[in-house]
């Protein structure tokens, strides 16, 4: 297969895009994320795989447990806020006000989060896969969820 084919029909995949939380030891982490999937029913269990080396990475790792944010489809500029590398200053994460829930960070203006307990990692590749149990969700307001082809960018391939 051509470099260039695989990569593009790589990055013909749907996905949405999603804001992914955690601390451990008052190490906060936010970023944004979209190779995320349902992986089964009963239990219900999320994959979603993390930039090796990132804070959210070890972060994940360390703790074993995350919030998913759901964002709406006009939440792109809030999205664009955590591909940077998380700053937590006066009481913001990236200037997004938060809350803490079960001792992790929830951001305020969502539509909907699930609560999450990692179950293993699969250490392959560049992106290891989180494959995690939801333990708790919220939706705070209906809403169309922001996708990825719709906003420029691409992130695969």
């Amino acid at each position: 297969m051509e470099e260039k084919c695989k990569k593009q029909a790589l990055r013909m995949f749907s996905y949405g895009v999603y804001v992914l939380t955690s601390e451990n030891e008052g190490d906060y982490c936010a970023s944004t994320v979209t190779w995320v999937s349902q992986a089964s029913f009963e239990p219900p269990l999320i994959s979603v795989c993390i930039k090796r080396g990132s804070a959210s990475y070890e972060i994940v790792k360390k703790r074993g447990k995350f919030f998913l944010h759901l964002l709406g489809e006009n939440q792109k500029d809030m999205a664009l806020s955590f591909f940077k590398p998380t700053i937590l200053e006066h009481g913001k994460l990236n200037g997004h006000g938060f809350s803490l829930q079960n001792e992790l960070p929830l951001l305020k203006e969502v539509p909907a989060y699930i609560r999450c307990k990692v179950i293993e990692i699969l250490e392959n590749g560049d992106h290891p896969l989180f494959l995690a149990e939801v333990i708790g969700a919220e939706i705070n307001k209906d809403a169309v969820p922001l996708e990825l082809r719709k906003t420029g960018w691409s992130y695969g391939g």
